[in-house]
């Protein structure tokens, strides 16, 4: 007989599903098919490290200062994101799900809880709105699109989204008051 906390756990990852079915084939549509295989590259490392050595070398103080901070913030997230995806061995949608729309002919073989890009995605949002509040809604816009573009290509559930997305801002909040302590 399972237990209570069992049913529990089995009836949260059943709505995870029907969402990720729901976002990932019902609204499926050319122009979503255009922009979300580029949107969720914003989360990537790539984008990610760029974006901040681009600030960082051609910013003015300010810029640079948020673009040394994102880069802690990244880095220090995205080991615990590694930590997560090699001790929770959650198959990625498209691993397990049948019909599942993906982007890409090379498939990701590592698990996917949390959504590393969407932890990403948030950890810039929230140092750049931080020190950029005038653009905040643009900057968590985009790190929302991120989030969504992960369960749209099928490469995430949304609970690995929102986890991402908490990991991200909880990092990046922490990074903030720590440079905030030593600075003081």
């Amino acid at each position: 007989m399972r237990s209570f906390l069992g049913k529990i756990i089995e009836g949260f990852h059943q709505k995870d599903k029907n969402l990720f079915m729901y976002l990932n084939q019902r609204i499926k549509c050319r122009p979503l098919d255009a922009i979300m295989p580029r949107i969720t590259h914003l989360g990537g490392a790539t984008f990610s490290v760029l974006l901040c050595a681009f600030l960082y070398i051609f910013g003015k103080e300010e810029a640079r200062i948020a673009a040394s901070e994102a880069f802690f913030a990244l880095t220090g997230s995205q080991g615990i994101v590694q930590i997560f995806k090699k001790s929770i061995y959650r198959k990625r949608p498209y691993m397990v799900l049948p019909n599942v729309n993906t982007f890409w002919r090379k498939l990701l073989k590592d698990h996917s809880f949390p959504s590393g890009h969407t932890v990403a995605g948030f950890c810039l949002a929230v140092v750049f709105s931080l020190y950029f509040p005038a653009y905040r809604y643009a900057i968590y816009s985009l790190a929302t699109l991120v989030g969504f573009s992960r369960i749209y290509t099928g490469m995430h559930y949304p609970s690995d989204v929102l986890s991402g997305a908490f990991l991200g801002t909880t990092f990046a909040l922490l990074t903030h008051a720590i440079k905030k302590l030593i600075v003081s």
